[in-house]
């Protein structure tokens, strides 16, 4: 314990004397008072720690106590400056290259039981014959019932080759099996789904940005092109929340030719590094339509915005997350393996429009203000290559604003409490050979009608949390009888249209009901083609590139 206390000593002692070089750096009047405002707080930080040390009630542990104290000061910054030990280290490699040694299953929490939604094909998971819908209560012999998804999902995943234990409780099975399962390299894949959605019309959804996206897309555009002639191309990047810059650039590479610039960076002390297309472009004609929510993040916002700025495609759907920050991992430990992982500039696209959207720091004084500068209220003009007018609003605004469906409060509640998943587990492992797409609307609903009632389904319709806050009002100030009847006609009549709720909503709780049962008998890809029947931000993207006088003037072309 002291040799470790010493250690700690001598790096902060060190760390301080670093300090000294760093402030060369800054060219401020106020370099002087900068410098011991940072020998102060360092100095403090010791004695803190000296103090717990000989005093503390308990014996501590440095390390835990230290690294709370690194991520205390690292959230005042932005959420994306981060320290990175043995299991970030892992989730890096995992988002750079898409690959991992693991099982290939994706888990979630339902009912408070860690249950798998969905196995990936060709993963051991599926090659055992793990089910969506099972439930893990055993990993190596260790009950989980109280592991977060993370947790389960660190110890899931490990070095190829080597073997994990699993007991598995399936629904509708008496009594948990156990099951030994090989980890193997799990390839995640970037291409979500990709096909013909009429003829000519050629659909790729794009969900990741790993080091192979780019030649996963040429590959998908390859085959598509074997089947018949692309005539426009939707490309969805909804959901998408980035990954590599690279990446980004060879995505749009694609669908624009060689030395047209991409991107580029700059920081406060980062000089500024400008990205360029390298190769010709597969098809740099080809009529083009991204689409874009608020989930696309950091690398589908380069392409979204890339895109748009030079004139090549129609951006339709919503406004995008806004996360426009660059990172860099630098080694703390080598022999550890830990690194920091340190926000050092913003992403601008080719219009000169940043793409960081959300204020980071801004309360607290420890980013200067002036780091900060951007009036949303008041949004700086840009300009994109065919001079249409673009806002520096942060994030990607659309061509074409077309919000998503909204699911009323009855559907939301069947999601959140797990009753559509849970009852296309039960009804496919008791219909194994059922072809779902002709099994009958009416029987479907009415088992499942049975099914949620078996389960107790209650739920709080909108209005009704605040009728029993005057209820109670009312009960306490004693108001009078007739407005106590008054409330209490209203409370039934909300009652009765929860039942009505859930009647007028039929069509969208059947949807959603063939979508996962496609899923549990067909696979998730066939789930996803299903998906894009009715999706009016998919109807829009088909007008406009079926309307190409339309589609030349909303991108001003001549």
């Amino acid at each position: 314990m002291r040799n470790t206390f010493k250690i700690f000593t001598l790096s902060v002692f060190l760390f301080t004397l670093m300090s000294v070089f760093w402030v060369s750096d800054r060219a401020d009047a106020d370099e002087q008072d900068y410098y011991l405002q940072l020998k102060k707080s360092w100095l403090y930080m010791q004695r803190v720690y000296e103090n717990l040390h000989q005093h503390y009630v308990e014996e501590i542990e440095p390390y835990p106590l230290i690294k709370a104290g690194i991520d205390g000061m690292l959230e005042k910054l932005d959420p994306y400056t981060v320290f990175i030990d043995d299991d970030g280290e892992r989730r890096l490699q995992m988002i750079t290259t898409g690959r991992y040694g693991g099982l290939g299953m994706e888990i979630g929490l339902s009912n408070k039981k860690i249950t798998v939604i969905s196995p990936i094909e060709n993963s051991p998971a599926k090659r055992m014959g793990i089910l969506a819908g099972d439930i893990i209560e055993k990993i190596d012999g260790q009950d989980i019932s109280n592991w977060s998804v993370d947790k389960v999902s660190a110890a899931l995943r490990g070095k190829i080759g080597t073997d994990v234990t699993l007991l598995i409780r399936r629904p509708g099975q008496e009594k948990p099996y156990e099951i030994t399962l090989t980890r193997a390299e799990i390839v995640i894949e970037d291409i979500g789904y990709a096909g013909f959605i009429e003829p000519g019309i050629a659909y790729v959804s794009l969900t990741g940005f790993t080091e192979k996206a780019s030649t996963e897309l040429k590959t998908v555009i390859s085959r598509l092109q074997s089947q018949g002639e692309i005539r426009g191309f939707i490309l969805d990047l909804r959901s998408n929340p980035g990954g590599l810059l690279e990446a980004a650039i060879e995505v749009v590479n694609v669908f624009v030719d060689r030395n047209e610039l991409v991107v580029f960076t700059s920081g406060f002390r980062e000089e500024e590094s400008k990205f360029y297309t390298r190769n010709k472009a597969v098809m740099p004609d080809v009529p083009l339509v991204v689409l874009v929510n608020q989930g696309s993040a950091s690398a589908s916002e380069i392409v979204a915005g890339a895109l748009q700025d030079l004139d090549r495609a129609v951006i339709v759907g919503e406004a995008t997350f806004g996360k426009g920050l660059v990172q860099k991992v630098y080694p703390i430990d080598k022999n550890e393996d830990v690194k920091l992982k340190i926000t050092t500039a913003k992403y601008y696209i080719p219009s000169g429009r940043c793409i960081q959207k959300r204020d980071y720091g801004k309360e607290n004084g420890v980013v200067h203000r002036d780091s900060l500068s951007r009036n949303d209220s008041n949004p700086q003009v840009y300009f994109t290559k065919n001079k249409r007018k673009v806002y520096d609003k942060g994030g990607i605004y659309p061509d074409l604003e077309v919000a998503s469906d909204s699911l009323s409060y009855v559907v939301l509640e069947l999601i959140r409490k797990s009753l559509i998943f849970d009852f296309a587990v039960q009804f496919y492992s008791q219909n194994p050979l059922v072809d779902v797409q002709t099994y009958p609307a009416d029987s479907l609903m009415n088992q499942f009608r049975r099914f949620v009632q078996g389960h107790n389904f209650i739920y709080e319709i909108e209005g009704s949390r605040e009728l029993n806050s005057i209820e109670k009002i009312a009960r306490d100030k004693n108001y009078s009888p007739e407005i106590k009847a008054l409330i209490g006609q209203l409370k039934s009549k909300l009652e009765n249209g929860k039942q009505l709720d859930f009647e007028n909503n039929q069509a969208k709780i059947l949807e959603l009901l063939y979508l996962e049962l496609t899923e549990k008998y067909s696979g998730s890809k066939e789930k996803r083609r299903l998906a894009l029947k009715g999706d009016k931000q998919i109807s829009e993207a088909l007008q406009v590139l079926k309307n190409s006088s339309n589609y030349q003037k909303i991108l001003a072309i001549n």
